[in-house]
């Protein structure tokens, strides 16, 4: 199956997303672009890069980034949304160590990184969650927080060039097979 084909099959349609509570905004505005829906291999590519480099910096609106930062790019907004469950609490220990290496690496920090207590959020107190969440985010110092943006770019290209590359790879080999598959049809004597 060619991947553009697969790639319609599982993204949903805009008007899937314009009858879903919630989404229903995107939905509408994406019906007339069909370019920021089109699953073609470079948007798909830049929709995963840019749904990636957000991802990897927290905030509390990630999909909602993603999606106006793709729009913004005129990428894949699906792949961008995506793209940003990539960034869950499983990869987070790598992605914030590769965010405190790239900060220090960046700053020229050598000494140890300072590591904060515990997270402590007053639940009872919803507009006091983001000041608790960077005051949290800055004691971890200025590694992570030069490093977060990095490792964003970083891992966005990088998504970038793998997607691509695959997407690539994924219709030479298509390709081939057709022409293997015509060469066949054509020799005479064979039996197809």
């Amino acid at each position: 199956m060619p991947a553009s084909r697969y790639a319609r099959r599982i993204l949903p349609h805009p008007d899937t997303l314009s009858q879903t509570k919630g989404l229903r905004w995107l939905g509408n505005y994406l019906a007339p672009r069909p370019w920021l829906w089109v699953a073609h291999r470079r948007r798909v590519a830049m929709g995963v890069a840019v749904g990636l480099a957000v991802g990897v910096i927290p905030l509390p609106t990630q999909m909602v980034v993603a999606a106006i930062a793709a729009i913004a790019c005129r990428a894949n907004v699906a792949a961008a949304v995506a793209a940003t469950w990539l960034t869950n609490p499983f990869t987070l220990v790598p992605i914030w160590s590769l965010a405190i290496a790239l900060g220090r690496m960046a700053s020229g920090h050598h000494g140890p990184v300072a590591t904060p207590e515990m997270l402590d959020i007053d639940w009872s107190a919803p507009l006091s969650w983001g000041t608790t969440l960077m005051a949290w985010i800055s004691n971890l110092g200025p590694p992570l927080l030069i490093g977060l943006p990095l490792a964003g770019l970083l891992l966005g290209a990088v998504a970038y060039l793998v997607v691509y590359l695959g997407w690539w790879a994924v219709i030479r080999g298509e390709r081939r097979r057709r022409l293997r598959l015509r060469a066949r049809r054509s020799t005479p004597g064979s039996k197809c």
